[in-house]
């Protein structure tokens, strides 16, 4: 375990997220069309089949890791086995798509209600692990990485700049009302891109707030000083699980920290469940002109993760953790294909005109961004890629790196 030595790239990339996002979300305030549909525009079809592939793989995981975070809280609540609580995540899905139907406001303030549970069961935890605010300074100021800590360190990139994310940001800004008369149109976007802006930039930091609590807190029942050496010796051996935290939790703060763990969990899990289908339907829409329904989009995406969800569920409850960190790899892996087109257009004065399309620093922090992030998945991934062009897929591989320097260049 890190401790409190990834504060400063957690905080780095919310940052690069709030950038990121603003792009995307520029994208479809200045154009009047979200990103899928540019990318319907800007690609053929022998390209852009493959490319939403990707992105409904990325969002099947993420319904995956809903499932499985919604079904652990669930046991550690109220004793419900695992593969019953994957039912009952997909039921609550469809509970949370439902409140749809009752106008934005009740979706919204849903939302508010779910981020300000996990607010405040981490802050309770971060409070009772009376952290060390010298560290944790030092943590946020002095940038490094242990040489250990590399798969938490990609695995920070990937929670928090979600593929699926880009494409829901730039369709949600159609919502608003822009006036595009030509004695007008300039002040209106600018007026447009301000206040998106700001309004990501509240959204992560309440993001960054509740990661840097949990970070915290795990990293003060790790210390050797501040935990037990129980707990130290166990941070050694191998990180934890979501179950195994909340014993963990359990140890350090008794019977209430597994309970707040649970609740804010719960929150969390539910709380991407609504999001992960609108950028489904919008991807889906956007770039393959398919209309489904809301409830259809669901049924469909839900059907595809539950099955593996519930083999895991029910015949290896015990790796449900390191399945869901294959999940995050694969974020990592689609992460480029959300990017590099966000990227691309937002620096493109055909697309976004000479007045809004990107200067040249922030285009060359732009891309620097993107290299660094896919820097570091080739440095985690490629052993892996490796091992699995011995074993007869290097045409998979080279597929996948054949798409990406397509989109590139």
């Amino acid at each position: 375990v890190a401790g409190y030595k990834l504060i400063w790239l957690l905080f780095l990339t919310h940052a690069l997220g709030l950038y990121i996002q603003t792009l995307s979300a520029r994208i479809g305030i200045v154009t009047g069309k979200n990103l899928a549909q540019h990318c319907h525009q800007q690609y053929a079809r022998g390209i852009r089949i493959p490319l939403w592939l990707v992105c409904e793989l990325a969002i099947i995981g993420s319904d995956i890791q809903e499932a499985i975070g919604t079904a652990i809280a669930l046991y550690l609540l109220f004793g419900v086995e695992i593969w019953k609580g994957i039912l009952l995540a997909a039921v609550l899905s469809y509970v949370i798509l439902g409140i749809q139907n009752f106008g934005a406001r009740k979706v919204e303030a849903l939302f508010i209600a779910m981020i300000a549970t996990m607010c405040v069961c981490f802050g309770l935890e971060a409070i009772m692990a009376k952290p060390d605010f010298g560290e944790i300074a030092k943590g946020l100021l002095v940038p490094r990485i242990p040489s250990d800590a590399t798969v938490q360190a990609v695995g920070v990139v990937g929670a928090v700049i979600m593929p699926h994310n880009l494409f829901l940001h730039s369709a949600l800004v159609g919502t608003r009302r822009i006036r595009r008369a030509a004695d007008v149109r300039s002040a209106s976007i600018r007026e447009a891109n301000f206040y998106t802006t700001v309004e990501s930039a509240v959204a992560l930091l309440f993001s960054f707030v509740i990661n840097a609590t949990i970070l915290v807190v795990f990293a003060d029942i790790y210390s050797p000083n501040g935990g037990s050496r129980l707990l130290a010796q166990t941070a050694e051996k191998h990180l934890p699980g979501l179950v195994e935290a909340a014993g963990l939790l359990e140890v350090a703060f008794g019977k209430v920290g597994p309970l707040l763990w649970a609740v804010g969990l719960l929150s969390s899990g539910q709380s991407s469940t609504a999001t992960g289908t609108m950028a489904g339907q919008y991807l889906m829409e956007g770039m393959m002109r398919l209309r489904v329904s809301h409830w259809l989009r669901m049924l469909i995406s839900r059907s595809i993760s539950l099955v593996p969800t519930m083999l895991i569920g029910t015949l290896a409850t015990s790796y449900l953790d390191q399945f869901d960190e294959w999940l995050n790899v694969l974020q990592s892996l689609a992460l480029p294909f959300a990017l590099v087109p966000t990227l691309k257009l937002a620096q493109s004065h055909s697309v976004m005109s000479s007045d809004f399309a990107i200067t040249r620093n922030w285009r060359l922090l732009g891309w620097a961004a993107a290299a660094a992030i896919i820097a570091l998945n080739v440095y985690l991934l490629l052993p892996l890629v490796l091992q699995l062009a011995s074993h007869g897929a290097a045409q998979a591989c080279a597929a996948y790196l054949a798409l990406s320097l397509y989109l590139l260049f």
